[in-house]
């Protein structure tokens, strides 16, 4: 499809009024969100001539997205007030504490290395959502509480969720995956530093990051050894759950190692005249989450089996007037009994069975937890089906591979080493998906790369790195995010986008390292 110069422009038009309606005015994803669909909707109909056809099947696979991802936004909710009710999450702030007194490393500890492992078995916002609150009960501010974590998880995205992004990064380039996966899993191990660090920025500034940088070190290294390990041999479906896991037991020998005494023992706590639960007790509801999603996601025959049921709709192929094609999709849509919501939910039923048990709750809370739970997963809701929609619409429309190439034709060839994470990474800030930014320009970036004479897999792990970490920042992952703790969407976009410049910055710059001097 051609394009000129206001094509680009009014392409790029309704998620710069988006982001300038949340930072500039501080309206939510909800009010924000509805002036960027329709001047969306204007724009793809009047301008690149989708009819009600390819508006209508945008709509429908926007509905679909924003259903999947609220189903996780509302049980992450669900667990936490059931964890929080039952005086768990005091508990293990307390346990925390114990295990090391350094503020810093019981920070990234969740927000950066368990934030890692739940995007290695989670999928669209879980990490965020589930650590978030249990920041929040930690004291951190709520901004931070979710800045944190959106920064931590983002290098491991590309290999996360079983792999999805890195398989569609494989099926849209036409590359095998034991070509593309080295590359991919140097740059993002890399990152897996910077996400570190910016976590400890976000909480303490510049003298967080000279603290945090030893723990950083040794555990950014084991996490991305880790991962580069499982998918250079082709195991990359384990590649993030590999990592998070190995994150996670470094984690623990690094607090225990630099202990400087013997761990107290617990005091019988109380609250409110009501037993607190023990350690163990209060971490059941996670501990669940972790066995649950590794059987019904990770093992092949249970996920195969659960696999049979879903919620799906084929959507037909579509063309504009312009003659952008979208080919169809069969069976769009989630699965049922293993979705991430679902297991999310179950840890929680199990966690509350428990508690109750125990004698943990006060009459009335069962009712008060879903209550809470359900008004806020449906008040979010609103916001994600604009973000989803304006990025679905978009796409259908042919706007994003517009902005794309006007970035691609704009660069001279010996600056296409920063042009490719940058195109990467607007895929996927718009659509908030790093799957969707590889199947828009996982191609575009190989074409691109053998017409310049660039490597092809060094251009596209650029592409996939950006994206990944972008992914994180985007309107509508910041919306599942916020809602879970109340966060002010603005102020975590504003500074999600500081860094997030940096990210692509240095992507960018370990691009041209890798295609000029190494």
């Amino acid at each position: 499809m051609d394009y000129t110069l206001l094509d680009w422009l009014l392409s790029l038009a309704p998620m710069l009024a988006v982001l300038g309606l949340m930072i500039a005015r501080g309206w939510n994803s909800s009010r924000a969100g509805a002036v960027g669909w329709l001047l969306t909707l204007a724009v793809a109909g009047l301008r690149f001539g989708a009819g009600a056809e390819v508006l209508g099947y945008a709509q429908l696979k926007a509905l679909l997205l924003t259903v999947d991802v609220s189903l996780i936004v509302w049980a992450a909710l669900l667990l936490y007030y059931i964890v929080d009710r039952a005086g768990a999450l005091r508990v293990i702030t307390d346990a925390l504490g114990r295990l090391t007194a350094d503020r810093m490393t019981q920070v990234l500890l969740l927000g950066w290395v368990f934030a890692s492992f739940l995007q290695g078995v989670g999928g669209f916002g879980v990490p965020v959502a589930i650590v978030a609150p249990l920041l929040v009960g930690m004291g951190v501010p709520q901004v931070c509480a979710v800045i944190i974590p959106a920064i931590g998880h983002g290098w491991v995205v590309t290999f996360g969720s079983l792999g999805a992004s890195f398989v569609m990064l494989i099926n849209a380039s036409g590359l095998p995956g034991e070509q593309l996966a080295p590359p991919a899993a140097i740059m993002l191990g890399l990152l897996a530093y910077a996400s570190g660090l910016m976590g400890a920025h976000a909480l303490d500034g510049w003298r967080g990051v000279w603290r945090a940088i030893p723990y950083v070190l040794v555990t950014g290294a084991t996490m991305g050894l880790a991962q580069y390990a499982l998918v250079s041999n082709g195991l990359w479906t384990i590649g993030a759950i590999g990592a998070g896991l190995a994150g996670l037991a470094v984690s623990v020998a690094w607090v225990r190692l630099r202990a400087r005494s013997p761990q107290a023992p617990m005091p019988a706590a109380r609250a409110a005249n009501r037993p607190l639960p023990s350690v163990r007790l209060a971490l059941v509801g996670y501990a669940v989450l972790i066995a649950l999603t590794l059987i019904l996601r990770v093992v092949t025959p249970v996920k195969d089996f659960l696999g049979q049921w879903a919620v799906a709709i084929d959507i037909p192929a579509t063309t504009t007037g312009r003659d952008w094609y979208v080919p169809a999709e069969d069976g769009a849509g989630f699965g049922i009994p293993g979705h991430p919501g679902l297991i999310i939910a179950y840890s929680g039923l199990i966690a509350y069975a428990l508690y109750r048990r125990r004698g943990l709750y006060r009459p009335g809370t069962a009712r008060d937890v879903v209550g809470e739970s359900g008004s806020r997963a449906l008040k979010s809701a609103v916001g994600v089906f604009m973000m989803v929609a304006i990025a679905a619409t978009m796409e259908r429309a042919g706007m994003v591979d517009v902005v794309a190439r006007g970035l691609s034709d704009a660069m001279p060839g010996d600056l296409y080493a920063f042009v490719a994470p940058l195109i990467g990474a607007i895929g996927a800030f718009v659509t908030g998906s790093n799957v969707n930014s590889n199947a828009v320009f996982g191609g575009l970036q190989r074409e691109a790369a053998t017409l310049f004479g660039l490597s092809v897999t060094t251009i596209l792990a650029a592409q996939t790195a950006a994206a990944a970490v972008i992914s994180v920042m985007s309107p509508a992952k910041v919306a599942v995010g916020c809602s879970t703790v109340g966060a002010s969407e603005g102020q975590v976009i504003r500074a999600l986008l500081g860094y997030g410049a940096v990210i692509v910055l240095l992507v960018g710059a370990l691009t041209w390292l890798g295609l000029n001097v190494l």
